[in-house]
């Protein structure tokens, strides 16, 4: 690029593993996302970005220090502060594993998915157990995020985790929560045992455990 369009942020931790490996989970969530692997030691993360509607792909490099550059053509003039937006929010919500992993909400739900780790699929009643430990831990980890939104007691303990999911939604755009649908999908399980007392299929249960470990990961 010759005349390029370019700025630079400071993101204090994003060289973090854990905010990495979720970086480039809600990167790939908000745009079509290229990695370059190929970098030299003062990059420790290099992709291209692209969406719909923009007329070029936008860059995006994070470096040891924890400084960010974005840059892209000038053909992309007109949507270079939003796009800068949303990659910084992006970048922040990253960086917000480091300072989230210790809450009592947190800690309550890293507890629960430790004892979970000990069931097994094989057994029915336990694939019922897995089933709704595994939505008491999202429960905690959508309800923890939603508190960075509102204290009010009402919200966080009486709403349900689909209302707040839709709440948080609109807080986030252009950015993939976790994974909704997941969290869906295992708050329906969970129904169909705490309501029908259905037992849950060998499959339901893998589903149900291993979208619960990737989404605390992420968390």
């Amino acid at each position: 690029m010759s005349t390029t369009l370019r700025t630079q942020i400071s993101i204090p931790g994003i060289c973090d593993a854990a905010c990495l490996k979720k970086l480039r989970f809600l990167l790939s969530g908000s745009f079509t996302m290229t990695e370059d692997n190929n970098v030299p030691p003062h990059i420790i993360f290099k992709a291209e970005l692209r969406r719909v509607g923009l007329p070029r792909e936008v860059h995006i490099e994070v470096f040891v220090n924890s400084n960010v550059e974005i840059k892209t053509s000038p053909e992309v003039e007109s949507s270079f502060s939003t796009i800068c937006a949303d990659i910084e929010r992006i970048l922040k919500e990253a960086v917000n594993i480091l300072s989230g992993q210790n809450t009592v909400r947190v800690e309550r739900a890293r507890r629960i998915k430790d004892y979970m780790s000990d069931f097994s699929v094989e057994d029915e009643v336990e694939r019922m157990v897995i089933v709704t430990l595994c939505d008491i831990v999202l429960d905690l980890m959508v309800t923890e995020k939603f508190s960075h939104f509102t204290s009010k007691r009402e919200d966080l303990e009486d709403e349900s985790v689909g209302v707040k999911l839709g709440k948080l939604e609109k807080q986030y755009t252009h950015m993939p929560l976790y994974n909704s649908k997941a969290i869906r999908d295992i708050r329906d399980l969970r129904n169909r045992v705490a309501h029908g007392g259905a037992t849950i299929a060998r499959d339901e249960a893998d589903y149900a455990k291993s979208k619960t470990l990737d989404i605390f990961e992420l968390f």
